[in-house]
């Protein structure tokens, strides 16, 4: 049993990925296994974007290469691949990689807000029953909001900035708690403008995460 807390998180995120290798195939395991076409020069530790044809759980999300990974095998720490209902085998599992070349840190966080990610059912109200069911039906999107102080001068929120106003921008995110737990994710970055004012605060600015894919989590043993 372990707890975390926000006391010494780290927050990054990066826009700036190598090229990227083709995977031809992806094996239904825990964790799974991609063989990529040509050797994709990643080691254990490394962390990268993934891509999938038909793994619709598990497109477009940023996950850590595993014990195992050399040349053309890449194991993918966070896909359990073993149900081959939502990972079916095949032209499926083929895709792309990219590993991720460098992060740059969110400074003067001062608050953190999770959206979303939740279950969604449907609920059925059969005309012969006095109780209606819920059908699950997936889960939310998920997105995060975090406000920061505001400072026009950090190199982040510039950075931050430029990628707002580029609205096609992907980037991935690696969230990291004191105690060995890191959330890794993929998806889109918008900062506001306009900083928050108040007589009794100082100023502060909001930042919007969305994500694409499903987080995945890594905990060092």
């Amino acid at each position: 049993m372990a707890y975390f807390t926000a006391v010494g998180a780290k927050f990054q995120f990066s826009t700036t990925f190598a090229a990227a290798v083709a995977v031809a195939s992806t094996t239904n395991a825990d964790p799974a296994v991609a063989t990529t076409a040509t050797p994709h020069g990643m080691t254990e530790g490394d962390v990268f974007a993934a891509f999938f044809n038909g793994w619709e759980d598990a497109n477009e999300s940023v996950y850590r290469a595993g014990d195992g990974t050399t040349g053309s095998s890449l194991v993918i720490d966070g896909i359990d691949a073993t149900d081959d209902v939502w990972f079916p085998a095949g032209v499926a599992s083929a895709g792309s990689v990219r590993k991720v070349t460098d992060w740059i840190d969110i400074g003067q966080v001062l608050d953190y807000s999770p959206q979303g990610g939740g279950v969604k059912n449907i609920s059925v109200n059969p005309i012969n029953q006095r109780r209606g069911i819920n059908l699950p039906a997936g889960f939310e999107a998920e997105s995060v909001t975090m406000t920061l102080g505001f400072d026009p001068k950090r190199y982040d929120q510039k950075a931050m900035d430029k990628i707002t106003r580029n609205l096609s921008q992907k980037v991935a995110f690696r969230f990291v708690l004191s105690g060995g737990a890191t959330v890794y994710a993929y998806g889109t970055l918008q900062k506001g403008s306009m900083p928050q004012l108040s007589s009794s605060d100082v100023a502060k600015v909001s930042v919007n995460l969305t994500f694409f894919g499903v987080p995945s989590v890594h905990v060092e043993d």
